[in-house]
């Protein structure tokens, strides 16, 4: 089980981060068609564990119905859709304890190109 500062650490190696602030990272993934997503990596407890939530946005906006997205988000295998302020994300939440570093770079990926599929369907572009 990879620690908090493990995995950031190994982040930090890995990969060239857009954003790091201690509990929170970001980084810009490139797809197979040159696309490119952000992905928020950030670090929080409940209930005295450590939590990752791996997060990227799709569209902003009213603009794709949230009827539509709840019904996308229940076809989903992995993570979920949701809205913070005006901002749709893909999301998924695990605790730390349970992701490996392998683990964790397949949730990366997966949330990434959830995100860019939506993306692509909803006609936002290539935004986020």
């Amino acid at each position: 089980m990879p620690s908090w500062n493990e995995v950031r650490d190994r982040l930090r190696t890995t990969y060239k981060l857009e954003d790091d602030e201690g509990e929170l990272l970001s980084i810009v993934w490139t797809l197979a068609d040159d696309r490119t997503q952000k992905v928020v990596i950030k670090h929080f407890k409940l209930h005295d564990r450590d939590m990752v939530e791996i997060k990227s946005a799709f569209a902003k906006g009213k603009s794709p119905d949230a009827t539509v997205l709840l019904a996308k988000s229940a076809e989903m295998p992995l993570a979920t859709i949701a809205l913070a302020g005006d901002v749709y994300f893909v999301v998924y939440n695990a605790p730390l304890e349970h992701i490996d570093n392998d683990d964790f770079t397949f949730f990366m990926t997966s949330v990434a190109t959830a995100a860019d599929a939506l993306e692509k369907e909803f006609g936002t572009g290539d935004t986020y």
